[in-house]
């Protein structure tokens, strides 16, 4: 049993669910993980954690019935089989690697070889622990990020390296400027006695006096407005969130350099 396993026992058994896990593994549910997570969501109630595992094992048995069907329409069964020899053995997978490389056997071996996909048949916490990115993942989880298979993904991409994950993240979340109201198809001018623009003004001050604060810090100006977007126009919890960020970059710069100093020599 390697240290991840033993880790899953652990709080098995500090749940008081051993017995039951147990009871799981001799009816063929040998994952610790996924028999700790679905004992906890179904309050230990051994019956419907098997009736769940049916049903999942129905249901992925339909799709793989469906895929093998697309799969002989297509005459594409030997091809599977390939496949299935050089030892990818899931049906949808290589359903779709065929798909998208028009029946190309040896491109669909690349394709399946290459593919970077988070594994969803374990559980997101055992990924996390696994590749030891659980300081990383909650902090992104903290900012509000909750799709965990994207942030998972990301940091499998990005090696657990913060910085680049959230330029990735930021990206897809700058907003649109609406730089007037419109009437008919054209601008209209706002009145700058109105108590609206007196409150624009003041907000527009507000908010470059937080620019120039998260500059002074070290923050780029582009990335202090999308930071200041995330974390509601909180200015302190931008510069508490990039001091917690950049240690852990200064390290893994550090730690760079001291293996290519040998490698020099």
């Amino acid at each position: 049993m390697d240290s991840r396993q033993s880790k899953v026992i652990e709080k098995i058994e500090k749940a008081g669910l051993l017995e039951k896990h147990n009871q799981l593994i001799t009816q063929g549910y040998t994952n610790p993980w996924f028999n700790y997570k679905l004992l906890k969501e179904h309050d230990g109630n051994l019956d419907s954690v098997i009736v769940f595992y049916n049903e999942h094992r129905k249901k992925k048995d339909e799709q793989n019935a469906k895929a093998l069907k697309i799969l002989e329409t297509m005459g594409w069964l030997n091809k599977h089989q390939e496949l299935v020899e050089k030892g990818f053995a899931q049906v949808k997978k290589n359903l779709k690697a065929l798909l998208r490389t028009e029946g190309d056997v040896a491109k669909s071996i690349e394709k399946l070889s290459n593919k970077k996909e988070v594994q969803t048949d374990q559980p997101i916490e055992q990924i996390v622990e696994q590749h030891g990115f659980k300081v990383q993942y909650e902090k992104l989880k903290e900012m509000g990020y909750d799709n965990d298979k994207r942030i998972v993904r990301l940091l499998l991409k990005f090696n657990g390296n913060l910085e680049p994950i959230i330029d990735k993240l930021l990206s897809g979340r700058e907003g649109r400027h609406h730089h007037c109201k419109k009437r008919e198809g054209k601008c209209e001018k706002k009145d700058k006695d109105s108590q609206e623009f007196q409150e624009f003004k003041l907000k527009k001050k507000e908010f470059k006096k937080k620019l120039q604060q998260l500059e002074q810090s070290g923050i780029h100006r582009h990335k202090a407005v999308k930071l200041l977007a995330i974390w509601n126009g909180d200015a302190d919890a931008v510069i508490k969130w990039a001091n917690q960020v950049k240690p852990q970059n200064k390290a893994e710069t550090q730690t760079l350099q001291e293996q290519q100093v040998p490698a020099q020599e």
